[in-house]
């Protein structure tokens, strides 16, 4: 657990500050804290309430968080591999896989399923605890830092969107080309619909001609 101390320090003013913009789109504390019990994909979690906020349909909804949260299919089979121990512990560490957790057991060749579990066990209950923080104190926050809070999930993309290009700044044109797209589509199309569709055509276009660079 102290190894993962340093996934707190993130984690907690985070998701402080999705219990804040959270409450402020109107979303009852119960789904808030649900969310963050059962769902616990911190960037999933911000665009849920960002789609909430815009009045997206829950079936545009789930298609849109659920391509965001497709790579997590790609960490859980590279992690599987790492992890040598019974298919039920496996399985209980897959609820615990996140960007972070996952940066920090690769560092290992092979980490053992305790710490692994206690890696994970601290940082997933120091999410729930900056979401109920968010929720009791959002509304006593002063204005200035509460309406500044609204910008953690512009930050929060563009922090991933950063990390992934390091290196590889050539890889630039994907993104570019979603948000094209997204910003076209959203003039004919529903914006749920629409920012499902640009995701798809970065992806596609990633496929295309993105191999040789992501080699």
């Amino acid at each position: 657990m102290k190894k993962g101390i340093p996934i707190v320090t993130g984690y907690l003013p985070i998701a402080i500050a999705y219990g804040v913009i959270g409450t402020q789109a109107n979303l009852s504390p119960l789904i808030l804290v649900a969310m963050s019990v059962l769902v616990y994909a911190g960037a999933a979690q911000f665009m849920a309430v960002n789609l909430f906020s815009l009045g997206i349909g829950p079936w545009e909804m789930i298609l849109t968080v659920g391509m965001l949260n497709l790579r997590h299919f790609v960490m859980g089979l590279s992690f599987q591999h790492k992890i040598r121990s019974s298919q039920k512990d496996r399985l209980v560490l897959s609820l615990g896989l996140t960007d972070e957790t996952f940066a920090l057991l690769s560092a290992d060749e092979a980490p053992e399923p305790a710490y692994a579990k206690g890696v994970m066990l601290i940082s997933y209950l120091s999410w729930v605890l900056g979401t109920v923080i968010g929720i009791l104190f959002g509304e006593v926050l002063p204005e200035v830092v509460s309406s500044g809070m609204a910008i953690a999930i512009y930050t929060l993309f563009i922090t991933l969107l950063l990390s992934a290009l390091q290196g590889r700044a050539r890889l630039l044109f994907i993104p570019l080309s979603s948000m094209a797209a997204n910003t076209l589509l959203s003039l004919f199309l529903a914006k749920g619909l629409a920012m499902l569709f640009a995701i798809l055509l970065g992806a596609f276009i990633g496929a295309l001609w993105g191999g040789e660079s992501l080699d």
